[in-house]
């Protein structure tokens, strides 16, 4: 039995699952973007775009201690981020999404939590275009 419980415990840190908890992504803007085929690879300007975004979007929770971009990458199909990007705006546009992360700190708890970003170069600057929680 211990052995059972040892090999489980070993699978479960060498081989980590992604949590099927991604919820629904919220359009930010009422429809999708017309996405930029070109820029697929190059992130640039959009850590600034979303600094510039995020404080006008967390102004409205009164709770909100402080946030940080945590990281900026590139929605990889086999994450369950993307089958709710999918459903959303459909799979041109899920493939050339990236994924904001931003961990958000409340005033009334001692856990922090995680927000998601969508966004998408859209003619020739990004759009946030969608928003998940977790």
């Amino acid at each position: 039995m211990k052995r059972y419980i040892s090999a489980s415990l070993i699978i479960f840190f060498l081989f980590p699952t992604y949590s099927n908890a991604a919820g629904p992504v919220q359009l930010l803007q009422g429809e999708c973007p017309t996405v930029n085929m070109q820029e697929l690879h190059s992130k640039r300007g959009l850590p600034s775009k979303a600094n510039a975004l995020l404080p006008g979007l967390l102004a409205a929770n009164q709770d909100v201690k402080t946030w940080q971009i945590v990281s900026i990458s590139h929605l990889k199909k086999t994450t369950p981020y993307y089958k709710s990007a999918l459903k959303t705006c459909k799979k041109k546009v899920a493939d050339h999404t990236y994924l904001i992360d931003v961990l958000v700190t409340k005033k009334s708890s001692q856990l922090p939590v995680r927000l998601h970003l969508f966004a998408a170069r859209q003619e020739n600057k990004w759009t946030i275009w969608g928003l998940s929680s977790y």
